[in-house]
């Protein structure tokens, strides 16, 4: 039986790092290319989307040179990434946004209306409104909305690189499961939108990605992207899942009780569970889902930690 191999990407915040892994696990090639992170204002940060696809395919394409594997033995690719920040697509699959970066604080000024409802969206979306998807939402509908009325979707750096690769136009835009935590309009136990939180904050559910399983398959890898990267066209691509739950995935932090410690961009404490508690008590907890099905874990988490340190 030939061996195949498979490609993860992650879209970090510091750097892109992909690599090709035999489906023994063991790494065949591996590349890395540093993040342009762009501070147009104080308390702003910002990327732009096209250097973060650019950043994708070129450390693909250094792996699979770098490999010499036949591109036809790639049984699959898949990418993880940032996940509290958010950027978007318009019908065609163009970036009306830059990518408003986690590290991004210009949409404060929504948090505090957001607390007003703060037990709702922690029971729900299983953490507090902060520097996440919810307030950037509202801050580019309130503050932006011609630049608002332009976007189709909503979407994490994740499923925009993948949606790319495999040309996937506005209505099949996704986002995995593990991400939606950080929305404020998620029911996340039930892995769904919630209208009664977009209902109280006047979001459109339609600007908002389809939800999905870190293993379904969204696409194919087009005769485009395959000539740039070096893949074959019609390689599968799978929609991947947040930084923070592919970690715990790969450091198999899969047994409830297990504690996983990060001092990455951001510094996260987090314990596996095997099911969705949320910390309406004290309000300082997220509960995430992990991309096995049916766990979870609760983290703790300062936004931009470790780049401090």
């Amino acid at each position: 039986m030939a061996k195949a191999y498979l490609i993860g990407v992650d879209l970090g915040t510091m750097g892109t790092k992909a690599a090709i892994f035999d489906e023994e696990g063991f790494l065949v090639a591996e590349a890395y290319e540093e993040s342009n992170l762009i501070y147009p204002k104080p308390g702003w940060v910002e990327q732009d989307p096209e250097e973060i696809y650019g950043s994708a395919v070129r450390t693909i394409r250094q792996c699979m040179d770098e490999s010499g594997i036949d591109p036809g033995k790639v049984a699959g690719i898949s990418f993880d990434g940032q996940m509290a920040g958010i950027g978007s697509v318009d019908d065609e699959w163009g970036a009306p946004t830059v990518y408003d970066s986690w590290l991004d604080t210009r949409c404060g000024a929504y948090i505090p209306c957001m607390k007003e409802h703060e037990e709702t969206i922690i029971s729900l979306s299983g953490g507090p409104p902060t520097f996440s998807h919810g307030a950037k939402v509202l801050w580019w509908k309130e503050e932006r909305p011609k630049v608002y009325q332009r976007i189709a979707k909503f979407v994490v750096p994740g499923g925009y690189v993948a949606g790319r690769m495999a040309g996937l136009r506005a209505e099949q835009a996704f986002i995995d499961r593990t991400y939606i935590h950080f929305s404020c309009f998620s029911d996340t136990k039930a892995g769904c939108w919630s209208d009664e939180l977009l209902g109280i904050f006047g979001v459109d559910k339609s600007k908002l990605p389809r939800i999905v399983d870190p293993w379904e398959v969204i696409g194919q890898v087009t005769k485009g992207a395959a000539k740039i990267t070096g893949l074959r066209e019609g390689t599968p691509i799978a929609a991947g899942c947040g930084d923070q739950a592919a970690g715990m995935l790969g450091a198999a932090m899969v047994n409830p009780g297990l504690v996983f410690d990060v001092a990455g961009t951001a510094s996260v404490f987090a314990v596996c569970v095997d099911h969705f508690v949320t910390d309406t008590e004290h309000k300082t907890l997220f509960t995430a889902p992990l991309a096995i099905s049916d766990l979870y874990y609760t983290l703790a988490y300062i936004n931009g930690g470790g780049l401090n340190l």
